[in-house]
């Protein structure tokens, strides 16, 4: 089993989440917003003063099996061609239990 984890554009989660509904036996997902950056210039003076810019962070825990096909609707569609669309991060997982 694997945790994947996705940093993505607030305005593309539905685009992913509608991907998601075409997978068969798809899992289910956790959408968290939060806020960060990365490697980047900076171009104005609003980033100087505030650097963090939204985002929404994604959580599906799935069997490997499913993981490829999981990662691929993703980057389907978050990605637009511009610096900062995101990425993604596959964790292995050891044990998850039901409450």
């Amino acid at each position: 089993m694997k945790l994947i984890i996705a940093i993505v554009r607030p305005f593309t989660v539905e685009k992913i989440v509608t991907a998601f509904e075409e997978i068969e036996g798809f899992p289910g997902m956790t959408s968290i917003d939060s806020e960060g950056f990365g490697q980047r210039l900076l171009t104005t003076a609003y980033d100087t003063l505030d650097p963090f810019k939204p985002n929404k962070r994604i959580e599906i825990f799935a069997n490997d099996e499913m993981v490829d096909q999981i990662i691929a609707a993703i980057r389907e569609n978050a990605h637009t061609g511009k610096k900062g669309d995101g990425l993604i991060v596959v964790v292995p997982v050891e044990k998850v239990v039901l409450i």
